[in-house]
C-alpha cells in the first residue's frame, strides 16, 4: 500500500515542476526568443538590421558592390507619344498622339566617391562616425534590342574607393527584350523641350526673331513715342523698327511715302534672310513642315510664299521635331539652337562685361560656356560639343554639304567621346560642314587681298584649325559682308535617359565594356554625391531611428527649388524673374525606396511569419529626384479574398506589404504651396527647374496617362482662357497588342489603337501604377516599380499680362484668340487713330494663341502634350536575405512548437498532479482506494 502523504507530495511535486517548466519553457522561448528577434530586426537599437554601423556590414558590401554579375540591374521601359497629324495640330486641330513603344533597356549602377561620415540627423552628443551613407552613381546602359555579351572590369578597394583591373569577367550574355517590330532608329515627332527652354528666355517667337538683329532696349522702345528709327546694334535710345499698323498708317497719312523706320514685319518675310535661315536650321534638326509654297507670307503683305533664300519650298519649324529613339534617350546636337541661341544672347552677354571685348574673343566666351551664369539660356562649351560631332559626322558629310545619316553605333566603338555620340543623326552636322566651303572662300580672298572688304578670317571657338578640314563652331569670320559668329555651332541637348558610355569590348567578339563604361562615367560627369541615414547613434530617440534609409542630401543639396509661385494657374515667362513671385524649395526627405523604418516582430509565437504585413502607419516617402520631391506611399490595403503579397526566397516565401502612391500625391493647384503651373489634378509642375534656361520651361510631372489625373486632360477642349472657341485639344491613343500594330486607323473595323479616356485608365491601374514590396519587420525594400510620366505644353503669350506679346498684335483678325484684349487695345487709340485704322481694314485686333506667334499662330499654349513614360523595375533584396529573414521565421515556429508541446505535457501533468492531491484529501485513511477488496471484507467472513 502507498501512502496518502506520499500521493499528495508526488502530485505536489508534479505541480511545482510543471509551474517551473512553463516558466521556463516560456521565458526562454517565448519572451526571450522574441525579444531576441525584434531586437535583430530592428539592428540592436541602431534603426535596421540592415545598417552600415559595421566595416563588415553586410548591407555596405551590398551598397557599394561592383560585381555586376550578382548586383541586380534595373530594367527599364521606354514608351513615347508621337504626334501624328504635326502640321496640322500646329494649325489649330487636335493633336492626334500615338504611343510608341516600350525601348528596352537594363540600367547598370555603381557607387563611387564613397565616404562614410557623421549624420546630420543625429542630436546625439557623441555622433556615430559612420551615421551617414555618402556616395555619387554612375550608371551604364545597356539597350536591349540585340544579343550581346557583356563584359567587366570593375574592383572595390578596401578604402571603398573604385578600382579597374586588367582582367576582366563576362557576365551573363543579355538577350533581346525589344519586340521585333521596334528599334533604336524608330523616330518620334513632338514637341522640343529644349526649344521650349529657349522661347520662354526670348519670351516669344516674334521677340526671339528681333533679337537677331536688335538689342533688348531697341525692342522695348518699339511703339514708344519720340523713339528714332536704330541704324546698328550698338545705338542706344532708339526703337528697333515700327510694328505694321503704325508704318501703315503713317504711310497712308503721308500721300503713301513711308516713314523712315524699318517696318517690324520685313524681319518676317518667309523669303528674307532671317527665317530662311531659320527654317533651314530647323530642317536640320528634324522640325516640321507647317508650309509649303502657295501659301500666304508671315509678313501680312498678302503675297504667296515661293521658297526661302536657300531655295527651300517648304518652311520648317522648330517647335515641333522629329527624332529617332537613340537620340531622345541619349541625347543629340541641335544647329538652331547652337546657332540662334548664340545670336539672340550676345547683347545680354555684352551688358554684363566689366571692362569690353571684342566680337570675337565675346563669342569664344560664349561659346565655350564661360558666360552661362549671365544669359538667359546656358549653352554651354559649345565650341567643344561640336567637334566631337564632327568627328563622328564628318564622314558621312557629302560634297554638296548633305551630312544625313547615323554616327558609328556605340557598340562599334571603344573611343569614349565617340561612344556618348553614338548613333545620334547626322544631320544637323550640316551646318557645321558647311563653314568649310565658305572659310576656304575667305582664305583665298584674302590670300589675294589680305584688306579684302567684306571678309575677314574663320576663328574656331574651341581655338582650333577644323574650319579648313571638318569645320567648326566659328567666333569669327566674315564672308562678302555677312558674320559667321555663330555658323556652324552645335548646342548639345540632354537625352532622357542620360549620357550612356557602354561601348564596343575590343577584347570579344560581340561584346560591350561595363567597366569601362562605368569608369567613363566617373571620369566624364560631374560628381554629385548623395548622403543617406544608415547608422544611428547609440542611446538616441526612437524619432531618429524612424528615419533610418532616408536621405540627408540629394546630389550635394539638402533642398532644391521647385517652384515659383506667383498666384497664377499657369506658368509664365516671368514667374522666375517677376519681384511677385515667391520662391520655393522642397527639403529633400524619404529614401531611394530601398530601406524603410523596421516594424519589428509583430505576430504571435508558433507562425510562421514575422510580420502581419501591414506596415507603420507612418509616411512612407520617397524621394523622386526627376521631380526634386519625395512623394508618399502608402499600404495598398486587403486584397480581394484576403490575399497577401508575398516575397520568396531561395525556398521559402514570406509576408510583405505593397505600397503604393497616395491617390492626391498629383493633385496641386495655384491654391497650394507644393505646386503650380495649370489647373488640372494629376500634375505636378517641375518646369521651373528644368531645362538650360532660367526661365524654366512648361513641363509637368505625373503618374503614366494622368493616372488618378482629371478627366479633361484626355480632351482639353477648353480654350475659354485665350478667348476662342473650343478645339485645338488632344487624342491620346495606344495600341492594344505588343506585336506590331500596323498602320494606324483607328476607326478600320479590329483597329489595333485604344483610344485613351479616364474609364480605360482607371481600369489599367495594375500597368501604370507604381509599387514598391517591403518586408514590414525589418523595414527591407524587396522590389520597386516606379511608373511615372513627362508631358510639355507650349508657352501661352496673353498681351494682357505680358506685355512683350502685345509686339504680336493683327489688326486684320487673322489671329484667333485674345479678342478682348485686342479690343481693349483698340479702343484705347485716339479716335482719328481709329477711324482711320478702320478705313484701312484694320480694326479686327486679335493676337497669336501661343509663344509661338509668328509660324504658328493658331497653336493653343497651355495644352498638355505627354512625351514619354517610363517604368523602372528594380529588386533590391537578395535570396540571402529573404533565406535570414525565413530563418527567424523559422526559428520563431519552433519556439512556438516547443511551448505548445510543453503545455501540452504540463496540462497532462497538471491533470495528474491536481487529481493525486484532491483525491488523497477527499479519503479518510481506512476507506483509502489503494487498498485492495478482499482486505476490506476479510473480518466479515472471520
Amino acid at each position: 500500500m502507498v501512502n496518502s502523504n506520499v500521493i499528495r507530495a508526488g502530485g505536489l511535486v508534479i505541480l511545482a515542476g510543471t509551474f517551473y517548466t512553463l516558466y521556463a519553457v516560456f521565458q526562454n522561448c517565448v519572451v526571450d526568443d522574441a525579444t531576441n528577434l525584434h531586437v535583430g530586426l530592428v539592428g540592436a537599437g541602431r534603426g535596421s538590421m540592415y545598417n552600415t554601423c559595421s566595416s563588415d556590414s553586410k548591407t555596405l558590401e551590398k551598397l557599394t558592390s561592383v560585381n555586376l554579375a550578382d548586383k541586380k540591374a534595373t530594367d527599364s521601359k521606354y514608351r513615347f507619344y508621337n504626334i501624328n497629324n504635326p502640321k496640322e495640330y500646329l494649325g489649330g486641330s487636335d493633336a492626334v498622339v500615338i504611343e510608341q513603344g516600350p525601348y528596352n533597356l537594363r540600367k547598370y549602377s555603381v557607387a563611387y566617391d564613397v565616404a562614410q561620415n557623421p549624420s546630420t540627423f543625429t542630436a546625439a552628443s557623441e555622433p556615430e562616425p559612420n551615421g551617414a551613407l555618402e556616395h555619387s552613381t554612375a550608371n551604364a546602359y545597356l539597350v536591349l534590342d540585340r544579343d550581346v555579351t557583356v563584359t567587366s572590369n570593375l574592383k572595390r578597394n578596401a578604402d571603398l574607393s573604385l578600382a579597374f583591373s586588367v582582367s576582366k569577367v563576362t557576365l551573363p550574355a543579355a538577350k533581346r527584350a525589344m519586340a521585333s517590330h521596334l528599334s533604336m532608329a524608330d523616330s518620334v515627332v513632338n514637341l522640343s523641350p529644349d526649344y521650349l527652354s529657349f522661347l520662354g528666355a526670348m519670351n516669344d517667337e516674334v521677340n526671339m526673331i528681333l533679337s537677331l538683329v536688335c538689342t533688348s532696349e531697341q525692342i522695348a522702345n518699339i511703339g514708344v513715342a519720340g523713339k528714332s528709327q536704330c541704324t546698328t546694334m550698338s545705338e542706344a535710345d532708339c526703337a528697333c523698327c515700327m510694328m505694321d499698323d503704325d508704318y501703315t498708317l503713317a504711310t497712308s497719312r503721308n500721300d503713301n511715302i513711308p516713314p523712315a523706320y524699318t517696318n517690324c514685319n520685313s524681319y518676317f518675310d518667309d523669303e528674307g534672310p532671317i527665317l530662311s535661315r531659320l527654317s533651314r536650321l530647323a530642317a536640320h534638326d528634324g522640325g516640321v513642315a507647317i508650309k509649303a509654297a502657295g501659301e500666304k507670307k508671315y509678313d501680312g503683305s498678302g503675297n504667296d510664299f515661293t521658297a526661302t533664300s536657300f531655295g527651300q519650298t517648304e518652311i520648317h519649324t522648330a517647335l515641333v521635331q522629329g527624332h529617332t529613339i537613340n537620340d531622345l534617350m541619349f541625347g543629340y546636337p541641335s544647329a538652331y539652337l547652337g546657332n540662334v541661341a548664340f545670336i539672340a544672347q550676345r547683347d545680354q552677354a555684352k551688358q554684363s562685361l566689366v571692362s569690353s571685348l571684342n566680337s570675337t574673343d565675346l563669342a569664344k566666351r560664349m561659346l565655350t560656356g564661360q558666360m552661362d551664369d549671365v544669359i538667359s539660356f546656358k549653352l554651354g562649351n559649345i565650341a567643344e560639343y561640336t567637334s566631337k560631332v564632327g568627328a563622328v559626322c564628318f564622314a558621312n558629310c557629302l560634297e554638296g554639304g548633305d551630312c544625313s545619316g547615323q554616327a558609328p553605333h556605340r557598340h562599334e566603338t571603344s573611343d569614349v567621346d565617340k561612344i556618348k555620340l553614338g548613333g545620334i543623326e547626322c544631320k544637323p552636322y550640316t551646318s557645321t560642314f558647311e563653314t568649310v566651303a565658305k572659310c576656304t572662300a575667305i582664305n583665298a580672298a584674302l590670300q589675294n587681298d589680305p584688306n579684302a572688304p567684306g571678309y575677314d578670317a574663320c576663328v574656331c571657338a574651341n581655338e582650333s584649325d577644323e574650319w579648313s578640314s571638318q569645320g567648326c563652331c566659328l567666333a569669327g569670320g566674315e564672308h562678302d559682308g555677312s558674320d559667321l559668329r555663330g555658323e556652324g555651332c552645335l548646342f548639345e541637348v540632354a537625352g532622357v535617359v542620360g549620357p550612356n558610355y557602354v561601348g564596343m569590348d575590343t577584347s570579344i567578339a560581340n561584346a560591350v565594356d561595363l567597366g569601362t563604361a562605368l569608369q567613363s562615367w566617373t571620369d566624364m560627369e560631374v560628381s554629385n554625391p548623395s548622403s543617406t541615414f544608415m547608422c544611428p547613434a547609440l542611446d538616441v530617440t526612437i524619432d531618429e531611428h524612424f528615419m533610418f534609409g532616408q536621405y540627408e542630401s540629394y546630389g550635394g543639396k539638402t533642398e532644391h527649388v521647385t517652384f515659383y509661385h506667383t498666384g497664377n494657374d499657369r506658368m509664365r515667362q516671368d514667374d522666375v524673374s517677376n519681384s511677385a513671385s515667391t520662391e520655393y524649395s522642397t527639403p529633400v526627405t524619404g529614401g531611394s525606396g530601398e530601406y524603410f523604418t523596421p516594424k519589428g516582430l509583430t505576430v504571435k509565437v508558433g507562425t510562421s511569419q514575422i510580420t502581419d504585413g501591414s506596415p507603420l502607419k507612418l509616411p512612407h516617402l520617397v524621394y523622386i529626384p526627376r521631380a526634386k520631391m519625395s512623394i508618399d506611399f502608402m499600404h495598398e490595403g486587403r486584397r480581394e479574398n484576403y490575399l497577401r503579397n508575398k516575397i520568396c526566397g531561395t525556398d521559402t516565401c514570406l509576408e510583405s506589404s505593397r505600397l503604393i502612391p497616395n491617390v492626391t500625391v498629383f493633385h496641386m493647384n495655384e491654391t497650394e504651396n507644393d505646386g503650380t503651373g495649370m489647373p488640372f489634378g494629376g500634375l505636378q509642375s517641375v518646369g521651373h527647374v528644368s531645362g538650360p534656361s532660367k526661365t524654366g520651361r512648361p513641363e509637368y510631372f505625373h503618374q503614366p496617362l494622368y493616372f488618378d489625373g482629371d478627366e479633361t486632360l484626355y480632351t482639353q477642349q477648353d480654350n475659354s482662357y485665350v478667348g476662342r472657341a473650343d478645339g485645338n485639344g488632344i487624342k491620346i491613343y495606344r495600341p492594344t497588342t505588343d506585336s506590331d500594330p500596323g498602320a494606324f486607323n483607328p476607326s478600320a473595323p479590329g483597329s489595333n489603337y485604344q483610344l485613351v479616356d479616364k474609364t480605360y485608365v482607371d481600369s489599367q491601374n495594375e500597368v501604370l501604377q507604381s509599387h514598391i514590396d517591403i518586408e514590414v519587420a525589418s523595414g527591407l525594400g524587396v522590389r520597386q516599380r516606379m511608373r511615372f510620366g513627362t508631358s510639355h505644353s507650349i508657352w501661352e503669350c496673353d498681351p494682357s499680362a505680358n506685355e512683350k506679346c502685345k509686339v504680336a498684335v493683327n489688326s486684320k483678325g487673322a489671329n484667333a484668340c485674345y479678342g478682348t484684349a485686342g479690343s481693349t487695345q483698340f479702343n484705347a487709340l485716339a479716335d482719328a487713330d481709329k477711324n482711320d485704322l478702320t478705313t484701312l481694314g484694320r480694326s479686327n485686333v486679335t493676337y497669336p494663341c501661343s509663344a509661338a506667334n509668328l509660324l504658328t499662330p493658331r497653336v493653343v499654349g497651355g495644352k498638355i502634350l505627354p512625351i514619354y513614360w517610363y517604368e523602372e523595375s528594380t529588386i533590391h533584396k537578395t535570396n540571402e536575405e529573404i533565406d535570414l529573414l525565413a530563418a527567424y521565421a523559422d526559428s520563431y515556429q519552433v519556439s512556438g512548437n516547443t511551448w505548445f508541446t510543453v503545455v501540452t505535457f504540463a496540462f497532462v501533468a497538471l491533470t495528474v498532479g491536481v487529481s493525486m492531491v484532491l483525491l488523497c484529501m477527499c479519503f479518510e485513511p481506512k476507506h483509502d482506494f489503494m487498498k485492495s477488496n478482499s482486505e476490506e471484507t476479510a473480518p466479515l467472513k472471520a
